[in-house]
Formats: C-alpha cells, sequence, structure tokens
C-alpha cells in the first residue's frame, strides 16, 4: 500500500523511501534527537537503514514513517510516524498491538509547533482513512518538551512503565477524542 503524502499550512509530508537514508540518519543522529528517541545510543548510518527499513516494511498495512520539509526549503527537516509499538510492548504489555505516534525534529526548528503540525495531519489520517479508534504516545518523563506536544494534540496520561534509559509516561488519545479538539491546521492528501 502506498502512504499518502501531506501538506498542511507550512509543512509538506512525503512517505520515506530508501532515498531518504541520509535525511533520517542525519536527524537522528543529532545527540539531542537520539538522547530520548534511541536511549542516548548514537545511532549508526546502519541503525538509521534498520528503522527505516522495518518502517518500510509496515507500509503494507497503512503504517511508516513520512520526511517532513518546511514548505519554503528542499530538505527534510523532522520524520514522524505511525508504527506498532513493539519495542515498548516489552515494557508494557498493555500496548501490544496499539499503533505508536512518533516525531523527530532537527533542534534548530524545535519550538515553532512543526511537530505539532506534523502530527495533526498523520493522526487525521489514523483516525479517518484507518479508521484506527485509538492511538498511543510513549514519551520518557525527563522529556518535557514532548509532554507538552502530546497534550496540545489531546493525548491523555494513562500510566508510567518503567523503560530501557528512563521511566515512560504513556499517553492515549482516542478517535472522538481528538475529533472534539480544535484543530490549528487542516491537511490535504494526495
Amino acid at each position: 500500500m502506498t502512504l499518502p503524502a501531506f501538506t498542511t499550512r507550512r509543512l509538506d509530508l512525503a512517505p520515506a523511501t530508501r532515498d531518504d537514508l541520509d535525511s533520517v540518519w542525519r536527524i537522528w543522529r543529532h545527540p539531542d534527537v537520539c538522547r530520548y528517541l534511541f536511549d542516548g545510543v548514537p545511532v549508526t548510518r546502519e541503525r538509521a537503514d534498520e528503522v527505516l527499513t522495518d518502517a518500510l516494511d509496515r507500509r503494507a498495512v497503512a503504517l511508516g514513517l513520512w520526511t517532513v520539509r518546511l514548505r519554503v526549503a528542499a530538505s527534510a527537516v523532522g520524520t514522524v510516524a505511525l508504527l506498532r509499538a513493539t519495542t515498548i510492548a516489552a515494557y508494557d504489555p498493555s500496548l501490544a498491538g496499539a499503533v505508536e505516534v512518533l516525531a523527530a525534529f532537527e533542534p534548530p526548528v524545535w519550538g515553532r509547533g512543526y511537530a505539532t503540525e506534523a502530527l495533526e495531519a498523520v493522526i487525521g489520517y489514523a483516525f479517518g482513512a484507518l479508521g484506527l479508534l485509538r492511538l498511543v504516545a510513549v514519551v520518557d518523563v525527563p522529556n518535557e518538551a514532548s509532554h507538552r506536544m502530546v497534550g496540545r494534540l489531546g493525548f491523555m496520561a494513562t500510566g508510567e512503565c518503567a523503560g530501557p534509559r528512563h521511566p515512560l509516561r504513556l499517553y492515549s488519545l482516542t478517535a472522538s477524542g481528538f475529533a472534539g479538539r480544535p484543530s490549528r491546521t487542516a491537511p490535504t492528501f494526495s
């Protein structure tokens, strides 16, 4: 299955391809990004390739990874994803089978609302086109910026569990909860 592309007020989201390996690796290997996304383990090109390959394999079930570009720039500034919560389910089995949202952006664009805007598009797709009823987000407890971001999207904290490096806070968002909140952007699909 081909994932849709999205255009928001300020961003273009394109389904990731093999050609995006160097772009996503550049984003993911930044120490401030891998601190939480990869639990502080430096991201090699080989590890980035494994993660990208896994995300590409998820397209068969309409899940996967998107690269995010500013509408005024050519290079990717971030990635967002809808993936099965397989890794985190090892720490909290209640998440087995759940679909998790993820976001990773270059530090120079942090604090501008791009991650929230990009995730609004893929969450709308998950609840609309895919007909999912619930999404989860998992945030390392010390990662205050991500807690604020998932809160802006309407996610509600449901508990905590041990994690590989830090305790993890678990969040859930229902389709009705997302539909009931005011949207700041209206993405178009292609």
